[in-house]
C-alpha cells in the first residue's frame, strides 16, 4: 500500500461532504462476512444436515462522527482517524502507532487498507482454529508495521475474539501467546451471551486454560446472560477438578443464576458436590442451599428433573415471540376443506398386539430429537431393560416422513447382528409410533471422544473394527447407512459397540446404484455428497475414514467452522496429519478418504474385505472380533438415577375413543422379534 506525504497530494477541489459519502460507500462495500469458530449457543441441529456452526459477521465498527474536523473514526484495538483534505483526492490517517502524525490515502487506498485488515483478521482466526502456533506467532510479530498486524480484539457478530476461540478450543500455547502480546487482549471480553474466555474454557473442560486465564487475572465471578458464573458451569458439567480450582481461586459459591440456584445446587454428580462439602468443611460452614432438592443418596446425587423442566418452561413463557415465530405459526400447513362440505369423522380401529404401552415402565428419558424421544424402559413381566424410541405421528405425517420411520423399522427388523441394535417390539398408540430396542447403558462414541479428545491407535483399531463389521452387514443387505457418526455408535454394557439410528439409510442399494439425496452430518460429508453428484455404498467407507481420523487427530478431516470453507476443504484441500501416527494408520485413512468414490478403498465388489486386509488390521483376527473375543478398552460407566415417567407423558392419549380422528399407520406393529 503506497503511503505519501500530505504535501504530495493534489486534486480538484470538491465538497468535503461528497468525499465523506464516497468513503462511507467504500467502507460499506468492503465489509466481508465470516463465520464463528465455536458454537455460541446450544442449538438443536436439523434432522438431516448438521450445521457446523451458526453464521457470524466480523468487521471493524465504524463510528461516523459529525464534528467540525469532518473525521471518520474507526474504533478497534487502537484509535485510528480518517480526516478529509480540502480537495477530494486524499484522506489523512492519524494512528497512535504511526511513525508520522498523519498518513494520507486516496479513496482506493482506503478501500485496500480495510481489505488488508480484514484479511489479516481472517488469517489469524484460521491459524488459531487450525492450532497453527507458528502461523499465529508470525501474524502477531511485533516487528511488523503496526497496521499490518491483525486486530487481536476484533469481534464478530457474536462478539467472539481470538482469545475466545483459543480458550474454547483448549490451545494453551496460543492462549499464552495472545495474553503476552504487546497489544493486550481483553481477557474478560464478552460474547453476545456475555460469556468470557474463562466461561468457554470451563464449559469445554480445559483445566489448563482455566488455570492460565486465572494466572493472568481473569475476573472469576463475571456472569453471562443467564447469570451463570464459571463455577456454575463447572458444577453443572461435573468437572470437579475445575470446581476445586475455582473455589481455591476465591470464586464466590453463593452467587445465584437466573433460576436462583447456587453452583452447589446444580452440581451434576456426587463427586462434584463432595468438593463443595470439603470446601465449606474447611471453613467450618454449611454448604449454602436454596431449597432446591438435589439430594445425596449413598454415592449418587439425585436430581429434581421435574423442577428443572418447570423452571425452563417458566423462563420460556417470559420470552415474547418474535415476528418470525408469529409468521411461521400463521403460515403453518392447514387442512383445506371445500366450502359447504361437512367433514365426516373417520374412525380407525388400532389392532391389538402382544405388547403395548402398559407392558413397560419408563424410568428415564435418554434423549430427545425432532420427531420424538428415547426412554429407558423395563418390561414388567421379565424385568428386562430396553430403549424405547417414541415418534410423534402428527409430525411425521405432516412432514411426509413415514418412509423414513419405516426404513428404520425395516432395517432393524431384518438384521440380527452383534454390532447393530436389535429391534424387539414395535407398536403404535393413537398418537405415537414405538420401537423397543436394545439398551446400551454406557453412552456413545461421541461421549468418549468428548472426554478423551484423542484415542490411542489400539483403542481406535478396536472400535473401528467392530464398526466395519456392522457396516459390512448392512452392505450385504444392500443397505446404505449414510449417517455414520460418533453419536450413532452406542457403547453397550460390556463395552462393545452397537450401531443405531437408520432413519436416513437407503434400502435396495446394489454396488453400482446411485442415490442423490442430500443428507447426513456436514462435518463427515464425502466429496460426492457436497458436489451432489450422487453416491453409492462407498460413501460409508469415506465416513469411516473420517471417524478414524477424528479418533486419532481430535477433529474431523478438513474441518472448518465456516460451512462454505468446510465444503471447499472437503472438495480440494490437502489431507494433513497431526501428531505421531503410524504409517499404517496414515495410509488407511488416506485410502478411505480418496475423493474419487470409484478408487476409494472398499469401493470394489469385495467391499469391506478390501479394508479388512489392510496392514492397519494385521493384528486382528476377524473371526474373534465377530465373536466379541477381544476385550474392549476401559470405559467409564454412566450412572443414571431412575424416576418413573407416566404413560401419558410418553404416549399422550392412549384411548382412541378420546380422539376425534385417531391416526393409524398400517403395517407398523411387530408382535415379537
Amino acid at each position: 500500500m503506497e503511503v505519501y506525504d500530505q504535501s504530495s497530494s493534489e486534486g480538484n477541489e470538491e465538497s468535503v461532504s461528497k468525499l465523506r459519502i464516497q468513503v462511507n460507500q467504500i467502507l460499506k462495500r468492503e465489509l466481508i462476512d465470516y463465520m464463528p469458530t465455536i458454537d455460541e449457543a446450544d442449538q438443536e441441529p436439523d434432522i438431516s444436515i448438521l450445521e457446523p456452526f451458526p453464521r457470524c459477521n466480523t468487521y471493524a465498527t465504524f463510528d461516523k462522527s459529525m464534528d467540525i474536523s469532518h473525521s471518520i473514526s474507526i474504533s478497534d484495538m487502537e484509535s485510528m482517524k480518517f480526516e478529509a483534505s480540502k480537495d477530494d483526492s486524499s484522506l489523512y490517517l492519524n494512528s497512535k502507532s504511526s511513525t508520522r502524525s498523519a498518513r494520507v490515502f486516496n479513496k482506493q487506498e482506503a478501500s485496500q487498507f480495510f481489505k488488508v485488515i480484514q484479511k489479516l483478521n481472517e488469517e489469524l482466526w484460521e491459524a488459531i482454529e487450525s492450532d497453527d502456533f507458528d502461523d499465529v506467532k508470525r501474524l502477531l510479530n511485533p516487528s511488523q508495521p503496526h497496521h499490518m498486524i491483525p486486530q487481536i480484539n476484533a469481534q464478530g457478530l457474536n462478539n467472539w475474539t481470538a482469545l475466545h476461540i483459543a480458550a474454547s478450543r483448549g490451545y494453551k500455547k496460543i492462549c499464552k501467546l495472545l495474553l503476552l502480546c504487546d497489544d493486550k487482549p481483553c481477557i474478560d471480553a464478552r460474547t453476545s451471551m456475555n460469556r468470557t474466555p474463562l466461561h468457554l474454557a470451563v464449559i469445554q473442560n480445559h483445566y489448563k486454560i482455566v488455570k492460565l486465564l486465572l494466572d493472568f487475572l481473569a475476573k472469576i465471578d463475571l456472569v453471562d446472560n443467564d447469570y451463570n458464573t464459571a463455577l456454575h458451569y463447572a458444577a453443572n458439567q461435573g468437572y470437579e477438578n475445575i470446581v476445586e480450582l475455582l473455589l481455591k481461586s476465591s470464586a464466590n459459591p453463593e452467587l445465584r443464576n437466573i433460576f436462583g440456584r447456587t453452583p452447589a445446587d446444580i452440581a451434576l454428580n456426587y463427586e462434584t458436590i463432595l468438593v463443595f462439602y470439603k470446601f465449606y468443611k474447611e471453613k467450618n460452614e454449611d454448604v449454602p442451599m436454596t431449597g432446591y432438592n438435589r439430594q445425596v443418596f449413598f454415592r449418587t446425587l439425585r436430581h429434581n428433573s421435574r423442577e428443572d423442566q418447570v423452571n425452563k418452561l417458566l423462563l420460556k413463557s417470559k420470552i415474547e415471540p418474535t415476528q418470525n415465530d408469529i409468521k411461521l405459526f400463521n403460515e403453518r400447513p392447514k387442512i383445506q376443506v371445500a366450502s359447504g362440505v361437512k367433514k365426516k369423522a373417520i374412525v380407525f380401529k388400532i389392532p391389538e398386539s402382544k405388547v403395548g404401552p402398559k407392558d413397560f415402565t419408563a424410568t428415564m428419558q435418554l434423549g430427545k430429537g425432532s420427531f420424538g424421544s428415547v426412554y429407558l424402559v423395563e418390561k414388567n413381566d421379565t424385568k428386562e431393560l430396553f430403549a424405547l424410541k417414541v415418534l410423534d405421528k402428527e409430525r411425521i405425517i405432516q412432514r411426509r416422513m413415514e418412509r423414513y420411520a419405516f426404513t428404520e423399522r425395516n432395517i432393524l427388523l431384518r438384521l440380527n447382528h452383534p454390532f447393530i441394535v436389535k429391534l424387539h417390539y414395535a407398536f403404535q398408540t393413537p398418537e405415537k409410533l414405538a420401537l423397543v430396542m436394545d439398551y446400551c447403558p454406557n453412552g456413545d462414541l461421541g461421549n468418549i471422544l468428548t472426554r478423551e479428545k484423542i484415542l490411542k491407535e489400539d483403542v481406535a483399531r478396536f472400535y473401528i473394527s467392530e464398526i466395519i463389521l456392522g457396516i459390512q452387514a448392512l452392505h450385504k443387505e444392500d443397505i446404505l447407512f449414510r449417517d455414520l457418526k460418533p453419536e450413532n455408535i452406542l457403547i453397550e454394557e460390556t463395552g462393545h459397540i452397537k450401531i443405531t439410528d437408520f432413519g436416513l439409510s437407503k434400502e435396495n442399494m446394489n454396488s453400482k446404484k446411485l442415490t442423490t439425496s442430500f443428507c447426513g452430518s456436514a462435518a463427515y460429508f464425502a466429496p460426492e455428497m457436497v458436489k451432489r453428484e450422487g453416491h453409492t455404498k462407498s460413501i460409508d467407507w469415506y465416513i469411516l475414514g473420517a471417524i478414524l481420523y477424528e479418533m486419532l487427530i481430535g477433529e474431523p478431516p478438513y474441518y472448518h467452522p465456516t460451512r462454505e470453507i468446510l465444503y471447499k476443504n472437503i472438495k480440494s484441500a490437502p489431507l494433513k496429519f497431526k501428531g505421531s501416527l503410524s504409517e499404517e494408520a496414515k495410509d488407511l485413512i488416506s485410502k478411505l478418504l480418496i475423493r474419487n468414490p470409484k478408487k476409494r478403498l472398499g469401493a470394489s465388489k469385495s467391499d469391506a474385505e478390501e479394508i479388512k486386509a489392510h496392514k492397519f488390521f494385521e493384528s486382528i483376527d476377524w473371526g474373534m472380533m465377530m465373536l466379541k473375543q477381544y476385550p474392549p478398552p476401559p470405559f467409564r460407566n454412566i450412572l443414571r438415577v431412575p424416576k418413573k415417567i407416566s404413560l401419558s407423558k410418553i404416549y399422550g392419549i392412549l384411548d382412541e375413543n378420546q380422539m376425534e380422528e385417531p391416526k393409524k399407520i398400517d403395517g407398523w406393529s411387530v408382535l415379537e422379534c
